[in-house]
């Protein structure tokens, strides 16, 4: 009887075993970190609206009027609807100024009087999520998935690779290349929306090498209205 019962024993652990193997062990399918991003990428060119957060260790990201940001939130609806609240430096001063862009106009507020005025700003030229996530997949180099991680309510690919600098105008027009930066990148499971990404390192001359960006996103394809503040 227990020679019976040995052979189809056997046979239960080795397809549990290669069953598990295949899930990388943690119910996940192992995955490829070039097709993440890859999926990613094409996601969030079709996303209609999102929100974020930025925020910065060991340094700031230079925007309008020589302000330094330290850390903003914000929504997007691409390709050219942008609104933040942002908390920044001017010198030695801190203070909080929001900006909003629609198409053919473009607003910040006056940090002294909160009062709007029209400025000419190009989002692409301090900030642009809306295009320079997709960018930043594309451009990633060596990517690999460590792992899996919820985040933000959502179960994610969390992939690590390598970006030239060069190629960051998520968060600058003029960026120096030829820098490598390490960046890791989380990718929703079901749905390949970009949940986080974070990027090591200086971007533009007179950073510090050990800059660390992280830019979040969550409410994905929400209704949002961005028009000119009042």
């Amino acid at each position: 009887m227990r020679g019976r019962l040995a052979l189809p024993l056997l046979l239960i652990l080795l397809t549990g075993a290669f069953a598990s193997s295949c899930r990388g062990g943690g119910g996940t399918p192992k995955a490829d970190g070039a097709d993440v991003l890859r999926r990613g990428a094409e996601r969030m060119d079709r996303v209609k609206s999102f929100h974020f957060a930025l925020d910065h260790e060991k340094g700031t990201t230079q925007i309008v009027r020589n302000l330094q940001m330290v850390s903003a939130t914000g929504d997007v609806v691409p390709p050219d609807r942008l609104r933040l609240d942002a908390k920044a430096k001017s010198g030695p001063l801190n203070i909080a100024v929001g900006i909003v862009a629609i198409p053919g106009h473009s607003y910040i507020s006056n940090p002294l009087t909160g009062r709007w005025e029209e400025e000419q700003i190009s989002v692409s030229a301090f900030f642009d999520p809306a295009i320079g996530v997709t960018a930043l997949m594309r451009a990633a180099t060596e990517p690999r998935v460590t792992g899996t991680e919820k985040l933000e309510g959502r179960e994610t690919h969390r992939v690590e690779a390598f970006v030239d600098s060069g190629s960051m105008t998520l968060f600058t027009s003029n960026p120096v290349a030829g820098r490598k930066l390490k960046a890791r990148a989380w990718v929703g499971v079901d749905d390949p929306v970009l949940v986080r990404v974070e990027i090591e390192g200086a971007v533009s001359e007179g950073e510090p090498a050990d800059l660390l960006r992280r830019l979040t996103l969550s409410k994905f394809d929400e209704p949002i209205q961005i028009e000119a503040p009042q």
